[in-house]
């Protein structure tokens, strides 16, 4: 009798249990998801609510536009979106402890630095004494940093302007500055602008010995811990979308335009503006451990300019194992 009534708990026990385990997989769970008006800063999101993959997931994500990743840190702080996508120059903020970095996107090409043919700069040491634009705290400023310690000169040798990115291009167009650095898709309103009186005096593929300019996707520390079923769910749609980027480029850019309004042809401009990742490459990378390397890389840099003040851990922003364990259902 006793053993039919332990038999019955068991049964009953592991019967719960799966019910509860279908309850939160039917469960559709509402998250809003930050992106940025670029192909690298829109196309996963983009892909993933276009082809369903966050349905997949049982996830109900609204998606909303901004124009800089600290923006999008504030908001996210601020409760107003769960997840988000930010460029290499945010980073700092998740650094500091403000958000977490699930996994990396991609890393960028994109960066420039351009000047007016009228200036006749045509090195990175004709900048002393110049004026020069960038969005401080962006992956423009970090680029600026690179190529400035490359030329051995220091902020203090050029007049710096700190410029929004929505009008950073409009400030050599209208020669307010007399370079900028600054990043696709905002290059392609200085090309359309002004055709033949600019020159592109260094790009991010220059250095590509000293820098690393990572773009990921985040959350925060409390969203994670309060709803890690949610977090490992984003996590797989985005890897998804991923997958379908790498190996359906041109589909990918269509895609993006009709699930944000970004004009198409821009971002077939942008394809080839950063290598893109799939969940593949992400495994080898994680497996010969080059995550961790472009993100050491990238936090130097950081240290370097004076961005960040001290050196901290990854594994204290970047959710590395919670990346591994998702990869092995994939």
């Amino acid at each position: 009798m006793k053993k039919t009534i332990y038999l019955l708990i068991i049964i009953f026990i592991i019967l719960s249990c799966s019910d509860n385990k279908n309850n939160i997989d039917n469960n559709i769970i509402k998250i809003k998801v930050g992106y940025l008006s670029d192909f690298a800063g829109a196309s996963a999101i983009a892909i993933a609510k276009g082809k369903g993959f966050f349905e997949e997931e049982n996830l109900d994500a609204e998606i909303i536009k901004f124009d800089n990743g600290p923006s999008e840190i504030l908001s996210m702080i601020g409760h107003e979106i769960e997840f988000g996508y930010i460029g290499n120059g945010a980073h700092s903020h998740a650094i500091k402890g403000y958000v977490k970095v699930l996994f990396p996107n991609g890393i960028s090409k994109a960066e420039k630095i351009i000047a007016g043919k009228w200036t006749n700069i045509k090195t990175i040491s004709d900048l002393k004494g110049k004026t020069v634009a960038t969005h401080l705290g962006t992956s423009g400023e970090t680029m600026l940093n690179i190529a400035l310690k490359t030329a051995k000169l220091t902020k203090d040798d050029i007049n710096l302007l700190n410029v929004n990115i929505t009008n950073l291009a409009n400030m050599i167009i209208n020669k307010k500055a007399d370079a900028v650095s600054i990043w696709e898709p905002h290059t392609k309103e200085i090309i359309d602008a002004i055709p033949n009186q600019y020159v592109v005096i260094s790009s991010i593929t220059n250095y590509s010995n000293e820098a690393v300019f990572i773009s990921s996707f985040i959350t925060t520390a409390e969203y994670i811990n309060n709803n890690p079923y949610a977090a490992a769910k984003f996590s797989k749609a985005i890897l998804k979308a991923m997958d379908y980027r790498k190996y359906n480029i041109n589909d990918a850019v269509k895609i993006t335009s009709e699930i944000t309004g970004i004009d198409e042809n821009m971002m077939k401009q942008e394809i080839d503006t950063a290598v893109w990742f799939s969940s593949s490459d992400l495994k080898n990378s994680c497996k010969y451990k080059n995550i961790e390397k472009w993100y050491n890389t990238q936090q130097k840099l950081f240290l370097d300019s004076g961005i960040i003040k001290e050196n901290v851990p990854i594994t204290n922003y970047l959710e590395l194992d919670m990346l591994k364990n998702i990869l092995l259902d994939l």
